[in-house]
C-alpha cells in the first residue's frame, strides 16, 4: 500500500511536467531567435598540426618525432547587418604537443600559435539554424618554445582563416554549436632564439615551424543589441 500511495502522490508531478515541457517547446519554436546585431561568441576544443612548409612529422636519426594535437580556443566579435553575413573581429589560440627525440639536449617544453585577422562570415538562416562559413585575412605567430631558458623557435606573418559552423539558437539570444577551422600560413621564414641570439632563415636545422593548423570544437554565444 505505501509503494502505490508513493507513486500516487509522484503522478500529479509527472503529469504536470509531462504538460509543461511541450508547452515550452512549442513556445521556444514559435519564437523567433533575434539574428541580428552584435554577435558575441567562443570557442573551446582542440588543435592540431597540419604539414606547410614545415613538416608535423621528422623520422630522422637527429631528430626524430612528432607535433602531437593539443588544446584550442578563441573568441569573435561581430555585428550581424542582416541575418545572412557577419563582419568584425576573430581571436584563435591552437596549443601543439612537440614529442621530438633528438641528440642534444634542447627538446620543446610547448608550442602554439596565436591568430588574429578580420572575420567575414556568410550565413545561411535556417529557422533556429546557421551554417556559415567563416573567412579571415589573419595574422599569426606561431611558437615552438624549448626547454631551456628562453629559447624559442618562431615564425609569424600574413595566415589565411577558414571553416565552417553550425550553429542552433536555444533561445532568442543564446546559440550552441559546433566549427572547424583551418588556419593556413604563408610565411617562409623561421627564427631561432638561442642564448639571447636570433638567427633566421628559410632552411632551419630543426624544420618544425610553420606548418598550417586546424582548430575544432563546441561553439557558444550570443546576440546583443
Amino acid at each position: 500500500m505505501s509503494s502505490l500511495h508513493r507513486r500516487r502522490r509522484r503522478h500529479p508531478w509527472a503529469l504536470a511536467l509531462g504538460l509543461l515541457v511541450p508547452t515550452l517547446w512549442t513556445a521556444s519554436a514559435e519564437a523567433k531567435p533575434n539574428k541580428r546585431g552584435f554577435q558575441l561568441e567562443g570557442m573551446i576544443g582542440g588543435a592540431a598540426c597540419m604539414p606547410g612548409r614545415a613538416p608535423c612529422r621528422h623520422s630522422e636519426t637527429v631528430f626524430d618525432g612528432n607535433t602531437r594535437p593539443s588544446f584550442g580556443t578563441g573568441a569573435a566579435l561581430g555585428f550581424r547587418p542582416v541575418k545572412w553575413f557577419m563582419i568584425g573581429g576573430i581571436y584563435r589560440w591552437g596549443m601543439f604537443h612537440p614529442v621530438y627525440t633528438t641528440e642534444d639536449s634542447g627538446n620543446y617544453r610547448w608550442a602554439g600559435q596565436h591568430t588574429v585577422g578580420l572575420l567575414l562570415r556568410p550565413i545561411l538562416p535556417l529557422g533556429r539554424l546557421d551554417l556559415g562559413l567563416s573567412l579571415s585575412p589573419a595574422y599569426s605567430r606561431q611558437v615552438f618554445r624549448l626547454e631551456q631558458g628562453k629559447d624559442r623557435d618562431i615564425s609569424q606573418g600574413f595566415a589565411f582563416l577558414v571553416g565552417p559552423t553550425l550553429d542552433v539558437f536555444i533561445t532568442d539570444n543564446f546559440f550552441l554549436g559546433a566549427g572547424v577551422d583551418f588556419i593556413f600560413n604563408t610565411q617562409k621564414k623561421v627564427c631561432q632564439s638561442r642564448d639571447n641570439v636570433t638567427s633566421c632563415t628559410t632552411k632551419p636545422v630543426r624544420d618544425v615551424a610553420p606548418t598550417h593548423q586546424v582548430l575544432f570544437g563546441l561553439r557558444f554565444g550570443g546576440t546583443f543589441g
